[in-house]
């Protein structure tokens, strides 16, 4: 296990200094209260730093009921010159450390094209959690997406979130996501941001690969960070 977290780092390494750095530069923090159908709840606080190229964000899971959990992560983003972004992320999840490869391909002025694999590397055993999918941008953020995920963990679940978001003065968008799934389950969210404050609603007929439903209300803010000229 320490080997495989000491090449993906060193790779990591290796990529941020062959290429240009990516994205817009943001603090920010969120309290998530998570509340289960099987009468457990979880209050959930995180803070994440990004600041261009990569991003760390620690995040606390505080269950009424069960073993807590902290939740550390660090991803680097890395863009191109067609503007196309590969991600490589880490995040340790309990007795098991997660990896994302992700690309992002720019195809053309308005349409990108989104694969990752996920693999979840436990003592025993590794899962792989595979996705694909696009998204279709217009008229400055306002964009459509569609992807579709496979979870082998449980019950081998499938999901199918589709999502739109409507941009307005580029910060600020109002975005909705209906995200139907095998064994008869299905998903939706509503998440809004205005300035610095965002806030969300969401609720999951199965959530992840188990059998539990879910409601989760999110409030939390985003700043962004000014580099000086």
């Amino acid at each position: 296990m320490k080997r495989a977290i000491a090449i993906a780092t060193l790779a990591a390494a290796v990529l941020l200094a062959a290429w240009p750095a990516a994205a817009a530069p943001c603090v920010g923090g969120q309290f998530r209260y998570w509340s289960f159908s099987n009468g457990n709840d979880l209050r959930d606080v995180l803070a994440y730093w990004a600041p261009g190229p990569f991003h760390a964000q620690l995040e606390y899971w505080d269950f009424a009921r069960g073993e807590d959990l902290l939740r550390p992560e660090v991803g680097i983003h890395l863009r191109d010159a067609h503007r196309s972004v590969y991600t490589v992320q880490w995040r340790h999840e309990r007795d098991a450390e997660r990896f994302w490869l992700a690309p992002e391909l720019v195809l053309s002025s308005h349409t990108v094209l989104r694969l990752a694999a996920s693999p979840i590397v436990s003592r025993d055993s590794t899962d792989w959690v595979l996705s694909a999918g696009s998204d279709y941008y217009w008229s400055s953020y306002n964009f459509a997406s569609w992807t579709i995920l496979r979870d082998p963990r449980g019950e081998d679940l499938w999901v199918v979130p589709l999502r739109v978001r409507l941009a307005f003065e580029d910060t600020n968008w109002l975005q909705y996501t209906l995200a139907p799934a095998s064994k008869g389950s299905i998903g939706w969210a509503l998440d809004v941001k205005k300035g610095w404050l965002r806030a969300g609603i969401e609720r999951n007929s199965r959530y992840d690969f188990t059998r539990l439903g879910n409601t989760i209300v999110t409030l939390g803010v985003d700043l962004p960070l000014v580099r000086e000229p």
